[in-house]
């Protein structure tokens, strides 16, 4: 499969919900397949907290050079992605961008503020859903495409189509909300607030002002150790660890390192190190913590009001940071606002990154919704314990 990597630059002013704006600002994105004719074939992939605009395939450089060995490997969503898979290439248009703030090339902490000639760093403004999604519109309008097929994303990226539903009804025909809540709860912000001050706590990081200097590795690495303590649920985490000692090893009864599971985030700790831009860590999870589609008492199914789009909400039973009820509360207020929309629940033991690391039960769910005709609801199949 051909992979199309670019970078738009816009050279208007973008408002951000903060009160402030960027002067100028790019985004970076990857393209799969063809743009039809009609130009009513596109689908949007809208990418999580950690992924990049890389979600399918191997990216070739701008100049047709090969990547660099840190992009060598396919992409987050490459099961999901291609020709003859469920967002099938050979039909299909897929566009994934990099959003604001982000460490896959578009402007971020990491890019040069212009009015001072070095990054920006700290002195970026902090920007939100809603300001990723208006700049994926702007790039929507520079390739022509007023309405897409399909917006799909899950987590950060269901945060961000769940931003197209009620901001650009009549940008999409289907939404794929997986993995998704209306807004974060009070335990998420907790959670990205000790990933944060873990960053924040090495030396290095210098008040986000260490480009062209040392990363701070050690801070990344711990905040990726402690992250995985809530990517991966306990059962995840009994059924690949368990008790397991190091190499069947009797208990030394010391104080280094003795059980796999130990190991495992040693590996993960020093894996972190230049995989993530600290800054656009601490910006992401910044942006997921002001998510609340229903702040100031909004009523949720007045957000979809008039929309004549189709929606397909997916879940799984094992997720505990986004739960099935949650993603529920969405799929009544759209139906509330009379909006043909479908809620699967599905089984996996990956809870909160099954859509990307157990694709089995998503797969024939995603695909014959995208494929379906305009006003046919999608059946349930033996994998999932749905809800219409």
């Amino acid at each position: 499969m051909i992979v199309h990597r670019e970078t738009a630059r816009f050279d208007t002013p973008l408002p951000l919900e903060c009160g402030k704006f960027l002067p100028e600002f790019e985004l970076a994105y990857e393209s799969y397949g063809k743009l039809n004719n009609k130009r009513d074939n596109a689908v949007l992939i809208c990418h999580g907290l950690t992924a990049t605009q890389n979600a399918a395939g191997i990216p070739k450089g701008e100049n047709g050079k090969a990547g660099n060995e840190k992009e060598a490997k396919p992409g987050w969503w490459d099961t999901a992605i291609g020709p003859g898979k469920p967002i099938d290439t050979k039909r299909f248009y897929v566009i994934c961008a990099n959003v604001l703030g982000s460490f896959g090339g578009s402007t971020s902490p990491a890019s040069i503020n212009p009015e001072t000639g070095k990054p920006y760093g700290m002195a970026f403004p902090v920007v939100t859903i809603t300001d990723m999604v208006d700049a994926q519109k702007h790039l929507a309008d520079r390739l022509g495409i007023e309405k897409f097929h399909a917006i799909a994303g899950g987590c950060m990226g269901g945060f961000q189509v769940l931003a197209w539903m009620s901001r650009y009804p009549g940008c999409l025909s289907r939404a794929v909300v997986i993995s998704t809540t209306p807004r974060v709860s009070a335990h998420t912000i907790a959670l990205w607030s000790v990933l944060r001050e873990a960053i924040r706590s090495d030396p290095a990081w210098n008040g986000g002002d260490y480009y062209g200097g040392s990363a701070p590795d050690k801070g990344m690495g711990l905040a990726a150790a402690f992250g995985a303590l809530f990517w991966m649920n306990r059962q995840t985490m009994d059924r690949k660890f368990g008790l397991k000692p190091l190499d069947h090893r009797e208990p030394a009864y010391g104080l280094e390192p003795e059980f796999e599971v130990e190991a495992f985030l040693s590996q993960v700790n020093k894996n972190a190190a230049g995989k993530i831009d600290a800054n656009a860590l601490i910006y992401l999870t910044r942006a997921m913590d002001y998510f609340n589609m229903t702040r100031g008492g909004v009523e949720l199914a007045s957000l979809f009001a008039g929309a004549r789009y189709r929606a397909l909400l997916v879940s799984y039973k094992s997720d505990w940071r986004y739960p099935p009820q949650e993603a529920e509360e969405i799929h009544e207020a759209l139906k509330a606002a009379d909006i043909d929309s479908h809620h699967e629940i599905l089984e996996s033991h990956f809870g909160h990154g099954a859509f990307i690391y157990d694709f089995e039960g998503l797969g024939p769910v995603l695909k014959e919704f995208l494929h379906s005709p305009a006003h046919s609801k999608p059946s349930s199949p033996k994998t999932s314990a749905g809800k219409k």
